[in-house]
């Protein structure tokens, strides 16, 4: 039985390297297209100086 446990715990940690690992990819990409449509925005307003 302890050894189910010990790899249970194990399979739970790997979980929440991934987990994690995904949670920070995520909040990158979120903050690139944040930063992205800001200079998208930006860039709109200098058109002509019309639109």
């Amino acid at each position: 039985m302890g050894e189910w446990i010990t790899f249970g715990d194990a399979q739970t940690g790997q979980l929440d390297k991934a987990n994690d690992r995904y949670r920070a990819a995520t909040g990158v990409i979120e903050r690139c297209e944040a930063r992205d449509r800001e200079a998208v925005q930006k860039a709109r307003g200098k058109v002509l100086g019309v639109f």
